[in-house]
């Protein structure tokens, strides 16, 4: 029968699809989870929600015998997204490598300064380096919160450099004055609150 799943720190559709043999589809799509399509996305779940795993279902084949069969599971990639920015400027043509456990992927920035890369749902760490410069980022996948929560814009807020004070969903007046500085650069009301423009802002800046 259906089984229950308590989100956790670091935890997503994804990877809790992932872990239980599933597309990440298939478990978003399942019943009661479409209630969480409108605060939620598979990426982003909030440490408390509760994801409804379905049961497997048995898939036959009906093969000739005495011959030899090659079944091949399809991927299930996530993508890593990591824009790069120089005073909200884009960083373009940006030779970078990821390094996640053993292996080093390697590219460019688009002209946007995106970093776009492959990873499998199970990842939840890796470090980021520009060898032009030098730079070195170590980053964790999973720890945004959703962008309607205070955590969730401190998140994000932190992300693209405006705000360096604590994730901790408390809302306090350094988190204002970065809230201020945000809607200024991107043209919105300047209230150095947390409204729909600025979360919505957020999230086509932030790119979730």
């Amino acid at each position: 029968m259906p089984k229950q799943h308590v989100a956790q720190a670091g935890d997503s559709v994804e990877s809790i699809a992932f872990d239980n043999g599933f597309f990440w589809e298939t478990v978003w799509n399942y019943g009661s989870n479409t209630e969480l399509h409108q605060d939620r996305e598979p990426t982003i779940l909030e440490e408390g929600d509760v994801i409804q795993i379905p049961d497997k279902r048995v898939k036959t084949l009906t093969e000739p015998v005495d011959h030899r069969y090659r079944f091949r599971r399809k991927g299930v990639p996530s993508i890593l997204r990591v824009r790069l920015l120089d005073d909200n400027k884009p960083r373009q043509n940006i030779a970078y490598t990821i390094t996640i456990r053993d292996k080093v992927i390697s590219g460019t920035t688009d002209g946007d300064g995106w970093v776009r890369c492959y990873l499998m749902p199970d990842v939840d760490s890796g470090v980021l380096r520009l060898p032009e410069t030098e730079e070195v980022y170590n980053f964790r996948i999973g720890t945004v919160r959703p962008a309607v929560s205070v955590k969730g814009v401190q998140n994000r807020l932190h992300n693209l450099g405006y705000y360096q004070g604590p994730q901790d969903g408390v809302e306090s007046p350094e988190l204002a004055d970065a809230l201020r500085s945000f809607q200024q650069n991107r043209h919105i009301p300047e209230t150095g609150k947390i409204d729909s423009a600025t979360i919505q802002s957020l999230k086509d800046f932030h790119g979730s």
